[in-house]
């Protein structure tokens, strides 16, 4: 698909790959993805393919993070040629391009993908399933990623993808408050009441000096955490209906709007939005206590105290889980090309691609498991003391139960949450009621049609 406009930005790789060890890398740790195509002619040669590849590119980073790959790659692999499309923007951005480039008869052969917007695509069978090709191959296998963000990539027994980056949720804590109240830290076994408790002591002061024990449980994705731990969830099973206004879900997040209004624990719901400062403003400058989050912590890195990362509480009964979010590559189900646009996804499956994105562009939790672990000592020095527990969390971790327009749904609950946790103390029921046939709608949404 040579009529592509691939944006070329080899001049700029050529002057800043050197400064970030881009070509270091690649001089030490060497491609060994074999040829993609057919075997073909007298003389053996594979036949010459060309793969196109939509993905991101809305600025520097995003060609640093693949115009060097794919020079590589073309070099181990000289009968592939990969044509890259660079879109800007995110998960709905990319998906809008590629149902454009489906619907003119041009879909690419690869392309980059996010959970958010998975299953939608997988709905109408978009994405190629791998399966065949992950059970054919011996150099690469689902046990080679975090098992949560390789989920994030299934659908209803399709491998639709690879992961590329991924988060897990944690709670950050002042390790400072807790040893200061004679509490004891979080461990594994800590649960509700504990959490409660501490936070509860935490909280002192009036105005705008005051501590709260807690924040950021407004946001529809935590509070969904605490929901499915007791059973609750976003949609039933089948993803066709609302569930939030159900219990266990329902009790739930009454629980949470208590914290923010009558317990008083919590930092008003968007405080942080309207004074133009966030979470990790007001935690690193001692006024919160502990808050949940996603596993990067760029955000209190700056904090003059110790803090350190644990678990979500958990009580007897509860399913221990917390929430996955990925991105990563898929393949077009339309592709001419299968076996080549394999071969480029297989690499971008690889360690030598994840180290790349990891020196090169600062990944922060990439989904290979030997180098996200091989980050736990590497970057020691800056990564919380538990920092284990992030990945960890991998291992009990769940997607969010993704479905139709999922990036709607999000639009369609947070400001209902946001009406229940914040001054309008909105009734919950009929405020999650009010909303709940347009999710329905969402949720059944089939993205191009």
């Amino acid at each position: 698909m040579n009529d592509h406009v691939s944006v070329s930005r080899r001049s700029f790789l050529r002057l800043s790959a050197l400064g970030v060890g881009a070509t270091a890398l690649a001089a030490c740790m060497p491609v060994a993805a074999p040829a993609g195509g057919d075997a073909g002619g007298d003389d053996g040669m594979a036949e010459p393919a060309t793969v196109s590849f939509l993905t991101q590119g809305g600025g520097e980073v995003s060609f640093l993070r693949y115009e060097p790959l794919i020079e590589e790659f073309q070099a181990a692999n000289p009968d592939i040629t990969i044509d890259p499309i660079w879109e800007p923007g995110g998960a709905i951005q990319i998906q809008t391009k590629l149902l454009t480039l489906i619907a003119a008869g041009d879909g690419p052969d690869a392309y980059w993908a996010h959970s958010y917007t998975n299953s939608g695509q997988a709905v109408r069978n978009i994405q190629l399933d791998v399966n065949p090709f992950i059970d054919a191959d011996d150099d690469i296998s689902g046990d080679d990623f975090l098992l949560a963000a390789y989920k994030d990539f299934q659908y209803e027994g399709r491998q639709i993808g690879f992961p590329r980056e991924t988060t897990s949720t944690v709670i950050i804590y002042n390790a400072e408050f807790f040893d200061s109240a004679g509490m004891p830290r979080p461990s594994d076994s800590w649960t509700w009441a504990d959490f409660l408790e501490c936070a509860t002591m935490m909280t002192q002061g009036e105005g705008p000096d005051r501590i709260y024990g807690t924040a950021d449980w407004h946001r529809n994705r935590n509070t969904w955490i605490k929901m499915w731990q007791k059973g609750g969830d976003v949609l039933s099973e089948d993803r066709t209906q609302f569930t939030m206004n159900q219990e266990p879900s329902l009790g739930q997040v009454l629980e949470i709007q208590d914290w923010h209004q009558d317990g008083g624990i919590h930092v008003p719901a968007t405080v942080t939005e309207a004074g133009g400062f966030s979470t990790g403003d007001l935690f690193t400058t001692g006024r919160i206590g502990m808050f949940p989050q996603f596993s990067v912590f760029s955000n209190v890195m700056k904090s003059e105290f110790e803090w350190d990362i644990a678990h979500f509480p958990v009580d007897e009964g509860d399913t221990r889980t917390t929430r996955v979010a990925s991105a990563g590559h898929s393949l077009y189900s339309g592709t001419e090309n299968p076996d080549a646009a394999w071969q480029w996804m297989k690499f971008l499956g690889g360690e030598n691609a994840f180290r790349h994105w990891v020196e090169a562009t600062g990944l922060n939790v990439p989904s290979l498991k030997v180098v996200a672990e091989s980050l736990l000592e590497t970057m020691a020095d800056v990564l919380p003391p538990s920092a284990q527990i992030m990945l960890d969390a991998f291992e009990y971790g769940r997607p969010e139960p993704v479905s139709g327009d999922w990036i709607g749904v999000h639009r369609e609950v947070q400001p209902a949450l946001d009406s229940i946790y914040g001054i309008e103390k909105a009734d919950a029921q009929a405020t999650l009621d009010a909303i709940a046939s347009r999710v329905e709608e969402l949720a059944v949404y089939v993205p191009g049609v």
